[in-house]
């Protein structure tokens, strides 16, 4: 069976092009280290793309729902520095809530309970703490047909008019600047997922010219048999190809496998405060692609070397 497949496997290399070594480019010492490095490099490159994936999933759940959405809250104390009473507070909560159904730009208006509330600030207090003994702010969720700001501040003003203690809070302020720094930290690791490219490709590009000093003198021998260029650079090109892919598939599959722990470390730690990861099913077939790619860009690095060094020989 084992030979089968081996047969097969000559069969498509020769149908590519390919064909057995004319140099002895197996016996090179440094083709362990190729592995290893390429196998680093695609490791860390993993990690790049799944940070990035990973940030860019978790921005469009954070915007996501919340573009016409905002807040009306009634707050306890006062500008002034007065408490207000559950009784005040309620009676104000309900009175924006009831005069705000009618306004042509609102889709709907919903005054959250004090079950609702206490879910929403559990992450910093904790679940076990009652809040019955603690006065609440009013707090009205609010949808809006659009959200441009012209009908934000028809909406402030409405909201000013109907009570002198409501505040009106948007999302656009803390969400923009979250989304913001969460997109400066994608740029970082597309930046360093270039610099991982390049040096791999740098990398590739020194193991080829050493092994072309190595064997300089069967290159040679080669030219002076009659064989083109193209026909040497195809050998090197096949070796590094090779050397990148199992590299690469290692360091790919090592990096998923750190991916899949975080992620299951973050769905699995159970505090709200902590975003959970997610990386779609896109994410992760781009991520398999690593190795071809890097057995690609080792391909035409290798070949692009080895031709512009031929021309440079006597």
């Amino acid at each position: 069976m084992f030979s089968k497949i081996k047969k097969l496997y000559s069969q498509a290399l020769k149908y590519l092009g390919f064909r057995d070594y004319d140099l002895p480019l197996n016996q090179s010492e440094d083709s362990r280290f190729l592995i290893l490095l390429v196998g680093l490099m695609s490791f860390l490159a993993v990690l790049a793309f799944s940070g990035t994936f990973a940030l860019n999933d978790m921005t469009s759940r954070w915007s996501s729902g919340l573009e016409n959405k905002v807040t009306i809250e009634v707050p306890v104390e006062t500008k002034e520095g007065h408490l207000l009473s559950n009784r005040t507070v309620n009676k104000e909560t309900k009175k924006l809530a009831s005069k705000l159904e009618n306004n042509p730009i609102i889709k709907s208006v919903k005054i959250l309970s004090h079950e609702e509330i206490q879910e929403l600030i559990s992450p910093w207090i904790g679940k076990d703490l009652t809040l019955n003994d603690i006065p609440l702010p009013g707090l009205i969720a609010v949808e809006l047909r659009r959200s441009d700001s012209k009908s934000l501040d028809m909406l402030k003003a409405n909201v000013k008019a109907i009570s002198k203690y409501a505040q009106l809070e948007t999302h656009h302020e803390w969400l923009g600047s979250l989304i913001s720094f969460a997109n400066t930290l994608k740029t970082l690791a597309l930046f360093i997922a270039l610099i991982i490219g390049g040096a791999t490709v740098t990398a590739i590009i020194a193991g080829v010219r050493t092994r072309l000093a190595i064997h300089c003198k069967e290159v040679e021998l080669l030219h002076h048999m009659g064989a083109s260029d193209d026909y040497i650079s195809r050998q090197f090109q096949r070796h590094s190809m090779i050397l990148a892919f199992k590299g690469s598939v290692f360091g790919t599959l090592s990096g998923l496998f750190i991916m899949g722990i975080i992620v299951m470390l973050s769905n699995g730690s159970g505090g709200s405060l902590i975003p959970a990861i997610e990386i779609s099913y896109m994410a992760v077939l781009f991520i398999l692609a690593i190795p071809a790619i890097a057995a690609l860009i080792a391909m035409v690095a290798s070949r692009f070397t080895v031709l512009h060094s031929l021309q440079e020989m006597p």
